[in-house]
């Protein structure tokens, strides 16, 4: 046991791998040295995490908070260094000369007024509203970074700041809309959405400026820029990035991108990539001496080390880079983020469960030495791993339970709702087979919820999209009458997952037709004035999508023993990760891959043998064409509509033969209710 006499008493017995001790013992970082006072007492119980954090003398939170005067100065001390080499890169007399001087000014001063409205966060940590400022500041940035470089005026430290800028504008906008209470309306064109996009074509912009040798960048705004690109989730891009500034011809480009902080990006995806855990490590060495100067490593090469250890299943290796982290010496960087970094790491990408869970435990108690904000991204990578690897749902009850209680009452619907997300897939998954079983679970989960945090919208939501699977008619009634039992107002959302959701189930044309009336008048009621591509995608899939289903299904009966198969159908190709997008209205395209695999309208085939319950089905998509017909003069333009008409018929087999005769359909007859906010367009 580890007993800081000094302090505190730890309360969790630990053991203490050998190689931590004796590096403990030799470090000499006054910050992380082996506290004399501590005596060992090694069991045959291990908790990695905190065997780790203690071996290297990190500080609990109680020492931290007697140690913030000296922190703050640390850090007042760091950016003194940053202004003065900041000084030193600038040649003032040149500055003062040159012709962009007012435009450097202004890069200058916009630069600034940026990151200062970046850091104002809220009580709870999250970014602060400065939408006009900080946003204005992100768009005259980049007008004026476009002027300098044509005039060949900016500096590597300057363009550099730039990229920081557009990092942190792309963290603020993620965190944004996470924070949201509900996700946006895709179909319009939101602000989030757009300004994704200009970020990520800004960022593309500075990259093939630094690839084309028109403008400088510095090791800190390399590793932003690559920072950036892997959190679009644009991991090819990424590599390729680095690739060609590595193997570049101008040694200008080369240098910064081998300078540890960058390479500590890129490792993790390397591996990924099919490059050899051996040569990972050949490459961690020669970018680790690439600066010899420095003290001690950089910890965000160990980092991207770590993260390349756990993917190759190298525990050990990982779990002593991590105490190498906590005890180096003369870092010229803080460590405490990339430890916090580390520590998610081992929680959702390490496959060792033992190892995985002892960090979750340690970032629930809150006892580490370092502040950890458990992002739900990594509880779900370990709810996954356990799932995948045990099938014990009990262990992901237990994970999600700790997880939920943790975040509290007060954490945005975004972060809960992702995590539930991933819990209910996995419910789902464990009950697909079992309804009476799953139902009874689902019930005292349903109630353990509300226990822990109130039932919201969102939640039911989840589960009423994934409850599905069971196709039972009856479960969808009892699951939407949960709304008003627990006084939940459906919003928009709610009405188009019940829709969406009479596509797995039996029901009349009837009943389908109301639900449809349902969606638009709430749609009206909201404000809408056009029937937007996530109420038409509802009725897709509560027509079209069911009747292909089983056409595809019986199209394969029919060629079981024929020597030609078909392409791959809408089933075939089927992302899990769009369920989510589906249930918030993400339809922006409904051009699907082609089931007919080659792109031409096909006419069915054994019409003659079709029984009566396929007829109906059938008539489901004669539905769909008398809804479009009927409420299409609401679409926002004729764009919207050829996508409703013709883009369907064109991925959807069974919808053929009823686009002919679309304009000859008599819907008369077809009930609009009275609309205020919605125009006719079309």
């Amino acid at each position: 046991m580890f007993r800081l006499v000094q302090q505190q008493t730890l309360k969790t017995r630990v053991q203490v791998p050998n190689q931590f001790v004796s590096a403990s013992r030799n470090s000499l970082n006054s910050q992380f040295r082996f506290n004399s006072a501590v005596a060992l007492d090694i069991n045959a119980s291990q908790d990695p995490a905190a065997a780790a954090a203690a071996a290297a003398g990190l500080k609990s939170p109680s020492d931290r908070s007697s140690s913030k005067g000296f922190e703050s100065n640390e850090v007042i001390e760091r950016n003194v260094k940053k202004v003065r080499n900041l000084r030193k890169n600038i040649k003032f007399d040149n500055f003062k000369k040159s012709a962009n001087y007012a435009k450097l000014n202004a890069l200058d001063d916009c630069l600034a007024r940026g990151l200062e409205a970046s850091m104002a966060r809220q009580g709870d940590g999250r970014y602060t509203e400065h939408t006009n400022m900080f946003w204005d500041s992100v768009n005259t940035a980049m007008n004026l970074y476009r002027d300098l470089t044509s005039m060949n005026d900016l500096t590597a430290m300057r363009a550099s700041r730039v990229i920081q800028l557009l990092h942190i504008a792309l963290k603020i906008n993620r965190t944004q809309l996470t924070s949201m209470n509900k996700k946006p309306d895709y179909d319009s064109q939101s602000f989030h959405k757009e300004m994704t996009n200009y970020l990520c074509e800004s960022l593309r912009e500075i990259s093939a400026d630094i690839l084309g040798g028109r403008v400088g960048v510095t090791e800190h705004g390399a590793s932003h820029l690559l920072s950036s690109f892997k959190e679009l989730l644009l991991y090819e891009e990424t590599l390729n990035i680095w690739r060609s500034a590595v193997n570049s011809d101008n040694k200008d480009i080369v240098k910064p991108f081998m300078y540890p902080n960058v390479v500590g990006v890129v490792l993790p995806l390397l591996y990924e990539n099919g490059t050899s855990f051996d040569e990972i490590k050949t490459l961690y060495e020669k970018s680790a001496n690439i600066v010899p100067h420095r003290q001690g490593p950089s910890p965000n090469l160990i980092l991207g080390m770590i993260k390349t250890s756990l993917a190759a299943n190298e525990n050990e290796h990982a779990l002593a880079l991590f105490q190498e982290m906590c005890t180096a010496e003369g870092s010229a960087a803080s460590p405490y983020a990339a430890l916090t970094g580390t520590h998610l790491a081992f929680i959702g990408e390490c496959k060792d469960l033992f190892v995985a869970k002892s960090f979750f435990e340690r970032a629930l108690s809150k006892e580490m030495p370092y502040k950890i904000n458990l992002q739900v991204s990594s509880v779900k990578q370990l709810i996954q791993n356990i799932w995948d690897q045990t099938h014990d749902f009990n262990e992901v009850v237990d994970v999600w339970v700790k997880a939920t209680r943790y975040y509290g009452q007060k954490v945005s619907h975004g972060i809960s709702s992702s995590l539930n997300s991933k819990f209910i897939s996995i419910f789902f998954e464990n009950y697909v087979n079992d309804k009476v079983a799953g139902l009874e679970h689902l019930k005292e989960l349903i109630n353990a919820y509300n226990d822990m945090k109130a039932i919201d919208e969102p939640f039911l939501n989840i589960i009423l999209t994934k409850c599905t699977v069971w196709k039972d008619k009856n479960i969808i009634e009892s699951l939407e009458k949960l709304y008003e039992l627990y006084h939940i107002p459906k919003t928009i959302v709610t009405y188009r997952i019940i829709l969406k959701a009479m596509g797995s189930i039996d029901v009349s044309n009837e009943v389908i037709t109301d639900r449809w009336i349902q969606l638009i008048k709430k749609a009206d009621q909201i404000g809408q004035t056009y029937i937007a591509n996530a109420d038409w995608a509802a009725l897709r899939d509560a027509t079209v999508t069911y009747a292909e289903k089983d056409f595809q299904a019986n199209k394969k009966n029919i060629s079981a023993n024929g020597s030609a198969g078909f392409g791959m159908t809408r089933q075939d190709s089927y992302n899990p990760a769009l369920e989510a997008a589906n249930a918030s209205g993400a339809f922006d395209d409904f051009n699907e891959p082609c089931s007919t695999g080659n792109g031409q309208p096909q006419t069915l085939t054994g019409a003659n043998n079709s029984s009566s319950s396929e007829q109906d089905k059938d008539d489901r998509v004669l539905l769909y064409y008398k809804l479009v017909k009927r409420y299409g003069g609401y679409c926002r333009d004729a764009k919207q509509y050829s996508r409703i008409t013709t883009g369907i018929a064109s991925n959807f087999e069974v919808a053929v033969q009823y686009l002919p005769i679309l304009n000859s359909l008599d819907v008369s007859s077809m009930y609009v209710p009275p609309l205020t906010n919605f125009q006719l367009k079309h």
